[in-house]
């Protein structure tokens, strides 16, 4: 990648994490990150034969560019050889983007992921990242619940980290086919509350300033699920803090 050294240690860093984590098995699971644009990006031109349309308009993105995972890239893979899992992007205009370096075809859910960054730039938030994976213990809530209320009522009172990590807790998307428009746009409108939403029977979407505070959400979020289906196998219907816990706790930090 062009002198992208640091941004690569990074894909790698959280790709070996999910892959440990059995979070993104076979081919499943995608990254996407915003950048500055790479100096010697100056020198270059477009290569016709790799430039690429989107199914999404990225008017707001035109001249960013983005480090995406590949489609079919594996995370083991990419925590052992990120270039090979990756490609380098910049938006030309609404409708096309240029492949500067990397695979030739982007991650399926390239559609979510622009319109977020588009997101995060109309709201000025500064989040940079996403994060797409499949942590087994939500994707189970989501087998359970059908109400946002209800599943952020379970388990953001099991620990105090959920409440001080992710204060605006955890957004639901209804199910809809991977990779559509569909998808896409629930995503965008569900972000606009949340940092970090479920996809319904699918897996998890996040947002951070960089691709490891988006994982740090999705494992706090995740260790308070798998609490709740750990007492619940056992019998139990846990309580967790009460408001006034909650209260004392979020006081204390300030948040």
């Amino acid at each position: 990648m062009i002198a992208l050294l640091e941004e690569t240690r990074e894909f790698r860093r959280v790709a070996e994490v999910l892959f440990i984590k059995s979070w993104a098995e076979a081919s499943a699971g995608n990254m996407s990150l915003r950048l500055a644009a790479p100096p010697l990006l100056d020198k270059l031109r477009p290569d016709p034969d790799k430039i690429q349309e989107s199914s999404v308009d990225m008017t707001d993105l035109i001249g960013d560019c983005f480090l995406v995972t590949a489609s079919g890239s594996r995370m083991r893979e990419i925590a052992a050889e990120p270039e090979k899992g990756l490609c380098l992007i910049q938006i030309i205009d609404s409708e096309r983007f240029w492949i500067i370096d990397g695979s030739e075809k982007l991650s399926s859910e390239w559609a979510t992921h622009a319109g977020l960054h588009s997101l995060f730039k109309e709201n000025r938030s500064g989040e940079q990242a996403v994060v797409h994976c499949h942590p087994l213990n939500l994707i189970a809530l989501s087998h359970i619940f059908n109400s946002e209320k209800e599943i952020n009522e379970r388990i953001f009172r099991l620990q105090p980290e959920t409440r001080l990590f992710v204060p605006e807790m955890l957004g639901l998307i209804p199910y809809a086919v991977t990779g559509s428009k569909i998808l896409a746009k629930a995503s965008k409108e569900k972000l606009k509350k949340y940092r970090l939403a479920l996809w319904d029977k699918h897996g998890v979407i996040a947002s951070g300033k960089n691709l490891s505070q988006a994982l740090d959400r999705i494992e706090i979020v995740e260790k308070a699920a798998a609490l709740y289906m750990q007492l619940k196998s056992i019998g139990l219907e846990p309580e967790g803090l009460s408001d006034k816990q909650i209260t004392e706790t979020l006081r204390a930090f300030k948040k």
